[in-house]
């Protein structure tokens, strides 16, 4: 506070000073150099509205309460419907492996396929299916024959190494789930073309992911059932 009253002492010293040296006959000529306290003058009058009134530009700069309430209510619902939704898929990667895997691990591909799902704009479902048919969810699972690493079985030489990837980092889940679902997606979603590309399609390897897919659905909605 006693900042503020100096700083207003000397422009008021200031300003006097200038005045008495601006003779009447000269007062157009000093209007530029008048002009430049002007700035001045303001920015000490919103200084004092900041020491005078406090709580009054407080408030101004605060939301109001259910403004904040209304902003902030879609991205909690959003995020239980993500929770919701990735615990069920952990569920379906249980059922299919027999409840084989660790359920913090297959909480953590529950949660990568379903990023990358929404990423790839692809079926989270499917995902499993197709996981489960090429590795059963083996996330070091190697083919040395064709080259096909990791859970999405995904081979190094026409995907990971045009992507810059190792064939070490096509062990790493979330490279590889990433990877799963974006050559899933290039191939149109099509279960047949992501196991042989554009050659002839294996229509066992296409039952057999169909099948596994049936068998999440009609898991899931027994579930949805049972919580019902």
């Amino acid at each position: 506070m006693m900042k503020f009253f100096s700083f207003i002492s000397i422009l008021s010293r200031r300003a006097s000073g200038l005045c008495r040296r601006i003779s009447p006959w000269r007062t157009f000529q000093a209007l530029p150099e008048t002009g430049k306290w002007v700035p001045i003058f303001i920015i000490a009058f919103f200084i004092s509205q900041e020491y005078f009134f406090p709580s009054a530009q407080s408030s101004q700069r605060e939301n109001p309460p259910e403004v904040r309430e209304d902003i902030s209510s879609p991205a909690g619902s959003a995020q239980d419907s993500s929770v919701k939704e990735i615990l069920n898929l952990s569920s379906m990667i249980q059922f299919a492996t027999n409840n084989k895997l660790p359920e913090d691990k297959a909480l953590k591909y529950a949660s990568l396929i379903f990023h990358a799902s929404q990423k790839y704009g692809v079926n989270p479902p499917e995902i499993i299916a197709l996981i489960m048919a090429e590795s059963q969810f083996k996330e070091t699972s190697i083919n040395a024959k064709s080259g096909d690493y990791g859970l999405g079985q995904i081979n190094w030489k026409h995907w990971g190494k045009d992507y810059g990837l190792s064939r070490q980092d096509l062990l790493d889940p979330a490279i590889n789930i990433y990877m799963t679902c974006h050559v899933y997606s290039y191939f149109g979603k099509d279960f047949g073309k992501y196991h042989r590309g554009f050659g002839i399609k294996s229509k066992s390897y296409v039952v057999n992911v169909k099948s596994i897919l049936s068998s999440l659905h009609v898991f899931s909605e027994k579930n949805q059932e049972e919580v019902s």
